[in-house]
């Protein structure tokens, strides 16, 4: 019983263990199950798929991201991979990749990571999987745990991207400037096509900076270091920053103007530099050009001011034997034919002397319009000036020249004159000129105005000459235009006065109206609106009477003449003698220094441009070293503007142009060979003493077209001798040889000196061969300004040389015919 009684118990102790045993069993499987639950929750959880295999290639654990359907999810667990991709249908390329990828893991060990893409009912879906093979104690591989990624979204914001870059980077590419990006510390980000053509070093260089780049491609350090410092200082400034850089390329030197724009991060740090190049290389060579040309046009307007100066003298010396020589003529006795002839003379001069002085007048060429004098005229008076001027021209063709003035028209009115006359001396003259037989008459008629300030004047020249065809009257009055080129042939001219009279008026508010039929005749008029003058507007003529007081007190006056031309000397000594002025003549400035350090002189009348020594020289010996207070009154031809002030420089004390007139002459001698105040007041003379103004004179013969020198001057130097010529042009073309050698000298050893010296030396000789084409390019380089600019020298010295060679192979070649 007892025996039993242990064996209940023991059976009971037993039953007891087993139940704690199951209970324990109960809550670790509990336990697990919520552990596996937890796990699993989170899994399901995850944004990615997940998938866990053991080596066999089977599903141990899936989430639910990887299988949404449930019954999927317990289905596929146990199942290998290939099976799956049967069932859901999975193409077999991915199941392939999937099955060979998790045997290398398996394998390797090491882990791996591919893309797919799978078709879904939305559409192509993209996944990043990973196979991860995690390790036992012995490192073999005991299970692969898969995950997959859905990239769908980056990649299609990663290809937008991309095509945006592509889009922008191709953009910039085709714009015409370089492009670069650099970082805050100098590193390019970016550099477009144009700017690195090159595409493998465009490659290159993202990440290198400036100094990188230089020392890789051979480009000079100190390219680097002025690129960096300019991205310094756009940083530092904070500022938008230009400069320039050349490039030798082998299509020659190429000019880039670099920008560089900084761009700074919100909180003010430097972030980039945006830099871009504009190629200037057209502007350069534009701009290079430009000053070229404003040399070209500089030497030009020196050469026109040269060659104003130079016709004033010539013009003016024979003017003034003219002028002086009638006013000496009206001193003898004269028959009444001569001294109308005499009085012809003079007024006509008188109006050359005008347009002489208007044509120099520099500030009305480049304006290209005349001031209007408004000074008070007499119309009978002007008309008859016409008449007297005309009447000997008229009388060689057997016509009549009929003058009339109105009754109504006012004795004095405001205008002027000058104007007027060179109008109606063109129309009248071409009325004579085109008139076989007949007449030609001036008349002039007047409408006032109903309030009686003022009126119409209407001037009218009618002829019955040739006349003009309809069609060709509209074109009669453009430059250079004549009927036909019979007419040129038979009565001459140019064809230009009809349009200077055209815009004479115009600037006088009025207009040239014609009316014409051809063989019966012309009538050309024209109409002004003319205020009302009086006697007192008209201007006065300052005279000098032979009993004047002037002339008493320069009563044996000593005046030291110095002129080298003869027939200026005979004139003014002459006015001189007839004021009992006692005159010495100089040849030149030499002589006349020689001649003041021995005698005394009241006055020294100083010509300019004069043989020996001129007149500037000869002025410096006798103030600087002489001590001379005598006054010096300079006598030159040269009218242009600034030529006064250049005397007065020179130490003279006043200034007289010629050709000048007995009572000009007489006044500047008074006034400072006098004492001070003892100067008598000028005399008045009468009011109708009006000037007189003709048409302009021819213009001065040039060059023929096609020549590029003339032996003119050189026959009238040698007297006609054609020796003589041949000597000289043989000596040109040895000096300009020697020229060409000395320019291409001056330019290799940078001389400035010596290329200046060589086109001084030059001018002289293009200036007697008449040269004209040469002169602007030869004075430039005579008086060039600053220092020496090897490009705009080198393009200045090459034009020389062309031109050089072109006149000594002229020449060479007349020699040889």
């Amino acid at each position: 019983m007892a025996s039993e009684l242990a064996a209940a118990q023991q059976i009971a102790e037993l039953r007891r263990e087993l139940a704690g045993a199951q209970a324990a069993l109960r809550c670790a499987e509990q336990r697990l199950a919520d552990q596996k639950e937890y796990y699993q929750a989170v899994l399901d959880h995850l944004k990615v798929n997940v998938a866990v295999f053991d080596t066999e290639h089977r599903f141990q654990v899936v989430n639910a991201k990887s299988f949404s359907n449930p019954e999927l999810r317990e289905w596929v667990i146990g199942k290998t991979n290939d099976e799956y991709c049967a069932h859901r249908g999975v193409a077999p390329e991915i199941g392939a990749t999937r099955r060979r990828l998790l045997a290398q893991v398996i394998e390797t060990g090491a882990e791996t990571s591919w893309e797919e893409t799978l078709q879904t009912a939305d559409g192509p879906c993209q996944l990043l999987r990973y196979y991860v093979p995690v390790l036992d104690a012995a490192g073999a591989v005991r299970m692969v745990v898969g995950t997959g990624t859905d990239i769908t979204k980056r990649r299609l914001a990663e290809q937008k991207l991309e095509e945006q870059r592509e889009f922008f980077e191709f953009t910039l590419n085709h714009i015409p400037s370089d492009i670069g990006v650099f970082d805050a510390q100098g590193r390019y980000l970016f550099v477009n096509a144009n700017g690195i053509k090159d595409p493998n070093k465009r490659a290159w260089v993202l990440g290198k900076d400036n100094f990188e780049y230089c020392a890789e491609y051979g480009y000079p350090q100190t390219l680097a270091e002025e690129r960096q410092e300019r991205l310094h200082e756009a940083f530092r400034e904070r500022r938008l920053v230009t400069f320039e850089e050349a490039f030798d390329r082998p299509e020659g030197i190429r000019h880039q103007m670099r920008c560089l724009q900084p761009v700074f991060n919100p909180d003010g740090s430097p972030r980039m530099v945006v830099a871009y190049g504009l190629d200037i290389t057209e502007r350069v060579a534009t701009e290079r050009a430009l000053r070229h040309a404003k040399l070209a046009a500089e030497s030009a307007v020196r050469a026109r001011e040269l060659f104003l100066a130079n016709m004033s003298h010539e013009i003016r010396t024979p003017m003034n034997a003219i002028l002086g020589m009638s006013q000496l003529l009206a001193k003898t006795p004269l028959a009444p034919d001569q001294d109308s002839y005499r009085q012809a003379i003079t007024t006509s001069a008188e109006h050359l002397l005008v347009i002489i002085n208007d044509i120099l007048d520099l500030s009305k060429l480049e304006a290209g319009k005349m001031a209007l004098e408004h000074v008070g005229f007499t119309p009978v008076h002007l008309l008859a000036e016409i008449e007297q001027t005309l009447h000997y021209k008229a009388e060689e063709k057997s016509l009549r020249l009929l003058t009339r003035v109105d009754a109504a028209v006012p004795r004095v009115l405001l205008g002027d004159p000058y104007r007027i006359r060179q109008v109606l001396l063109n129309l009248a003259g071409n009325a004579i000129k085109f008139t076989e037989a007949g007449y030609v008459s001036i008349t002039c008629t007047y409408a006032p105005d109903p309030d009686g300030k003022g009126g119409e004047v209407v001037f009218r020249v009618a002829d019955t000459g040739i006349g003009i065809e309809p069609e060709y009257v509209q074109n009669i009055f453009n430059e250079f235009s004549q009927a036909d080129s019979s007419v040129t042939r038979k009565f001459g001219g140019t064809g230009l006065g009809l349009s200077i009279c055209r815009n004479l008026l115009k600037l006088m508010g009025s207009d040239v109206q014609l009316e014409s039929e051809l063989n019966k005749g012309t009538v050309m008029y024209f109409g002004l609106r003319l205020p009302l003058g009086t006697p007192e507007d008209l201007a006065p003529k300052n005279v000098l009477p032979p009993d004047n007081s002037v002339r008493r007190h320069l009563r044996n006056k000593q005046v030291l003449l110095v002129e080298d031309n003869r027939f200026n000397r005979q004139i003014a000594k002459t006015f001189l003698t007839h004021a009992h002025v006692q005159v010495t003549e100089a040849e030149h400035g030499a002589m006349a220094v020689e001649l003041a350090q021995h005698t005394r002189f009241d006055l020294i009348l100083m010509d300019i441009q004069m043989p020996v020594m001129d007149g500037y020289a000869a002025t410096a010996l006798l103030r600087q070293q002489l001590g001379l207070t005598t006054p010096i009154i300079a006598l030159t031809a040269n009218a242009v503007k600034g030529e006064r002030e250049k005397c007065l420089a020179a130490g003279m004390d006043s200034y007289l142009a010629k050709p000048f007139k007995e009572e000009e002459l007489l006044k500047v001698v008074s006034e400072w060979a006098l004492p001070p105040g003892s100067l008598p007041a000028t005399e008045p003379a009468g009011a109708d003493d009006a000037p007189v103004f003709l048409l302009a004179p021819a213009p001065p013969v040039e060059v023929p077209a096609g020549r590029l020198y003339a032996v003119d001057e050189l026959l009238s130097v040698g007297q006609g001798d054609s020796e003589f010529v041949a000597f000289m042009l043989e000596t040109f073309v040895e000096s300009c040889e020697e020229a060409i050698l000395n320019l291409r000298q001056g330019l290799d050893q940078a001389d400035l000196t010596l290329l200046k010296t060589t086109a001084h030396t030059l001018l002289p000789n293009l200036v007697h061969l008449r040269a004209q084409h040469l002169l602007p390019p030869v004075d430039a380089l005579d008086k060039w300004e600053g220092s020496f600019r090897s490009d705009e020298l080198q393009l200045l010295v090459n034009t020389i040389t062309m031109l050089l060679r072109d006149i000594i192979t002229q020449i060479k070649l007349d020699t040889i015919a």
